[in-house]
């Protein structure tokens, strides 16, 4: 999540919003702020209290791996969230508000957009290739032996993967690790379908850019226009059905409709109204 706090804080100063991205939350770093949207809140430690204590409005965004966490037994963690240190909580994947829920925390769908959805019918490949990502740590999480596993079960198709810098150990070779890439579109243009087989999940980024270039996916996750797999079985027969099936232009005209990102910003814009009882954007002087 290290690109999430500076693209939406880039993404806000476009509509005119006086936004920055905090390298700390000590007392120092948020003196002088209204209000603090911090995403991956387990990372927050004290800043919600400090943020309290200034009083500063407060949301906490959750993105996926962090809702396991505090289900996993950060108890202290949990208890500090769940107090009214924090005003809002935001979720980035609709289904993580009801597992929430059940910790007793009441949140609100928001998506966490990225600088790469652009979205464009990109032509269909010629080549059969499939695009995964594979983290340095929680391997098993990401299902990356899994996509081992397929790549293997596919000798004839192209696997390429990013995100760590090293690739996975023991890749088959129809496999072509490009560690960490900042310029996704090459990726999408060469790749029919991006595999996702976690196992569990918040709305991936990768996901959504996908969708938005014309690309199919097959997810462990039920999700509007991908093709949902639960077991291996499935995993298998869901990658052979999408590497065959063209455009996905369903999934095109989903992000064109519901993940536009300046529409986005500004239901985000709207939320920090709320909070904080007063319009946020920046008015233009009129001209007199």
């Amino acid at each position: 999540m290290e690109e999430a706090p500076g693209f939406v804080a880039e993404e806000l100063r476009g509509i005119g919003i006086d936004a920055v991205e905090l390298k700390s939350l000590s007392f120092k770093a948020l003196r002088g702020i209204e209000l603090l949207h911090v995403f991956f809140p387990l990372m927050a430690g004290a800043g919600f209290q400090r943020a309290k204590l200034l009083g500063i409005r407060t949301i906490a965004h959750w993105v996926g791996t962090d809702v396991a966490l505090i289900k996993g037994g950060h108890r202290r963690v949990r208890e500090r969230l769940s107090r009214p240190f924090v005003d809002l909580h935001l979720v980035d994947h609709g289904p993580l508000s009801s597992e929430l829920a059940t910790l007793g925390i009441t949140a609100h769908h928001q998506p966490n957009l990225s600088a790469n959805l652009k979205p464009e019918l990109l032509p269909w490949p010629a080549s059969p290739t499939v695009l995964c990502y594979t983290p340095a740590v929680r391997l098993r999480l990401y299902g990356v032996e899994r996509l081992l596993w397929l790549a293997r079960q596919l000798p004839e198709v192209n696997f390429l993967s990013c995100g760590a810098e090293a690739p996975p150990p023991n890749t088959p070779s129809n496999w072509k690790h490009l560690g960490n890439v900042s310029e996704m579109r090459p990726l999408y243009e060469q790749s029919r379908v991006l595999v996702r087989p976690t196992m569990r999940d918040g709305q991936g980024r990768m996901l959504l850019e996908s969708l938005g270039y014309g690309r199919q996916v097959v997810w462990t996750q039920p999700f509007p226009a991908v093709y949902h797999a639960s077991d291996d079985d499935e995993l298998l027969a869901s990658t052979k059905l999408a590497l065959a099936a063209g455009v996905n232009r369903a999934g095109y005209e989903l992000i064109l409709r519901h993940f536009d990102r300046r529409r986005n910003t500004c239901r985000l814009a709207e939320i920090y109204r709320l909070l904080l009882g007063r319009l946020v954007i920046k008015q233009e002087e009129p001209n007199r």
